[in-house]
C-alpha cells in the first residue's frame, strides 16, 4: 500500500516539495500503466549529460510532466529534495513498488537470473539499490540485507556490485555462515576486491581462527595495502569519492573505506588484534 508523508520536509532547491514527488508516484500507481512514454526516458538520459545542475533539473522536471511515474526521473530528483532519513526510505519503498508494477509479474519470471541484462529492468534495480543503501545508513541492516539478497537472486552476475555492501553488513551482524556463502559464490573477489579481501580477515577472526586470520591479513595487505589505515581509523575517509578505481589502488581503498570500517568498528576486539599485527 502506498504511504504518504506526515509532514513536508524543509526548504529545498525545487519549486515543489517532497509531497509533489510522492503525488507523482500515487498518480502513476493509480494509472496502472506499464507503457511509460519513451520521450520522458530520453529526457532523463539528456539530463544525465547536462552541463549544469540547473539544466539537469529543467530536463528532469520536463520529463516528469510527460511521465509522472518515470522511475529514473523520480530517483534523480530525490537528490534535489530535503528528506529526513525516514522520509527517504518511505519514498524509496514507494518508488520500488511503482517500478515493480511497471515491470509487471511476467518480467520477474522471464528475466530472473540475468535481470540487469534487460534495459527495462534497470530503473527498478537502481531504485532498489538506493533503498538498500538508505536502509543501511539508517542502521536497518536486516532490511538492507534482505534487499541485496533479493537483488542477487534476480541478477547473480551483480553488475551493480551490491555484494560489496552486503558482505560488510553480514559481518556487522556476525552472520558468518552467510558471509562464507558469499565468498563461495564469488571466489575470485578475494584476490581482486578490497571488501572481500579485508572482509575475509574479519570473518576468520570472528570465527576464532587466528592462524586463518593471519593468513587472510597477509593476502588482504597484498591485495590492497591502502585500506588498512582506514580500517584502523588512522586516516580520515575523504568526502569526495573517486570516479573510478583499479583493484589494489588507493582509489579502491577510498571507495570502500566507509563500509569496511563500519563492519570492523562493530568488533572492537578485532580492531585491537589488527593493531597488534605488524607488517612483514
Amino acid at each position: 500500500m502506498i504511504r504518504s508523508f506526515d509532514e513536508p520536509a524543509g526548504n529545498n532547491p525545487r519549486a515543489s516539495s517532497p509531497r509533489s514527488l510522492l503525488r507523482s508516484i500515487e498518480r502513476a500507481l493509480a494509472a496502472k500503466s506499464n507503457e511509460p512514454p519513451d520521450r520522458a526516458q530520453d529526457l532523463f538520459y539528456e539530463a544525465m549529460e547536462a552541463p549544469s545542475e540547473a539544466e539537469e533539473l529543467k530536463l528532469l522536471e520536463k520529463a516528469l510532466k510527460l511521465d509522472a511515474g518515470n522511475v529514473d526521473v523520480l530517483l534523480a530528483l530525490l537528490r534535489y529534495e530535503t528528506f529526513s532519513p525516514a522520509e527517504e526510505i518511505q519514498f524509496l519503498q514507494n518508488l520500488v513498488q511503482l517500478a515493480e508494477m511497471r515491470l509487471g509479474p511476467k518480467a520477474f519470471k522471464e528475466f530472473a537470473g540475468a535481470f540487469w541484462g534487460f534495459h527495462e529492468t534497470r530503473p527498478y534495480m537502481r531504485a532498489r539499490e538506493r533503498l538498500a543503501e538508505a536502509l543501511r545508513h539508517a542502521g536497518r541492516h536486516d532490511e538492507a540485507i534482505a534487499e541485496w539478497n533479493a537483488m542477487l537472486e534476480l541478477n547473480p552476475g551483480d553488475n551493480q556490485g551490491v555484494r560489496y555492501l552486503l558482505l560488510p553488513a553480514l559481518l556487522t551482524l556476525n552472520r558468518l555462515e552467510a558471509a562464507r556463502k558469499l565468498f563461495e559464490q564469488y571466489p575470485g573477489d578475494l584476490e581482486f576486491n578490497a571488501v572481500f579481501a579485508w572482509g575475509r580477515v574479519l570473518e576468520r577472526f570472528l570465527a576464532e581462527d587466528l592462524p586463518g586470520a593471519v593468513a587472510a591479513l597477509a593476502a588482504a595487505r597484498k591485495q590492497n595495502p591502502h585500506l588498512q589505515v582506514y580500517v584502523k581509523g588512522h586516516r580520515q575517509i575523504p568526502k569526495t569519492m573517486p570516479e573510478a578505481y583499479a583493484p589494489g589502488s588507493k582509489e579502491e581503498a577510498v571507495c570502500y573505506a566507509e563500509v569496511v570500517r563500519a563492519a570492523w568498528e562493530k568488533h572492537p576486539a578485532a580492531l585491537k588484534w589488527l593493531e597488534a599485527q605488524k607488517m612483514k
